[in-house]
């Protein structure tokens, strides 16, 4: 009985640990590499080789590129996230990890929050992109919007906890995505949130770049 107990929580432990290093997996890959190449294959190319002028100078209006490259970093962050679903999914299958429902639960929630992460860091990157057309530049953004800028913000939220600190915390883009993860989780609703997190902030990045990228004047 006593080996069997300790065979149980050894397998227990086991699943655990397999499930926690795919959801780091998830976080890790999907959040940071994954989101920065999204985002360099949607708009680097066009920058670099300047064929973005071109497309506006044969007559396509500025707003209708940028909603147009807004609708593609949407599908390919789809697409990718996808793929890497049924990877997991066939991966779990293939080695026969019987995981809880709750366990898939914080495994597909994360890969949910990883695309949101794709798409609104990619978003807010573009504003500065359109700005300056340095694609070095607005990569480095990126970057800091996944690995630095919520890190500085908890960091000064714990050791300061203040009502000011405490509300940007929670209600910067990044804050809201962890919310719904948790939302998702601990099966409570998120819909709500989901939606004003992205009318707010995901639209709202797409609404300021359009009006910074069309007081812009482009060299040809």
């Amino acid at each position: 009985m006593n080996q069997r107990s300790a065979c149980r929580m050894t397998l227990q432990l086991l699943q655990t640990r397999n499930m926690t290093t795919q959801q780091s997996t998830v976080s890790n890959l999907g959040s940071i590499i994954l989101g920065i190449c999204i985002f360099l294959s949607v708009y680097a190319d066009e920058f670099s080789s300047r064929s973005m002028q071109c497309i506006i100078g044969r007559g396509l209006s500025r707003a209708k590129l940028q909603a147009a490259k807004f609708i593609d970093c949407i599908l390919l962050t789809i697409n990718s996230y996808l793929i890497l679903v049924i990877l997991v999914f066939l991966l779990n299958l293939i080695f026969g990890t019987n995981l809880l429902p709750s366990e898939k639960t914080m495994i597909y929630a994360a890969f949910l929050t990883s695309a949101l992460k794709a798409i609104g860091y990619g978003t807010i990157s573009a504003i500065f992109l359109y700005k300056s057309s340095n694609v070095a530049g607005a990569t480095v953004v990126d970057i800091l919007l996944y690995m630095v800028l919520f890190l500085f913000i908890d960091m000064i939220a714990s050791s300061a906890p203040l009502a000011p600190i405490i509300m940007i915390h929670r209600n910067c883009f990044t804050g809201r995505v962890y919310q719904i993860y948790s939302r998702i989780v601990l099966g409570q609703p998120f819909i709500g949130i989901l939606v004003n997190t992205l009318v707010i902030y995901v639209g709202g990045a797409l609404g300021i770049s359009m009006l910074v990228f069309r007081k812009r004047e482009l060299e040809f």
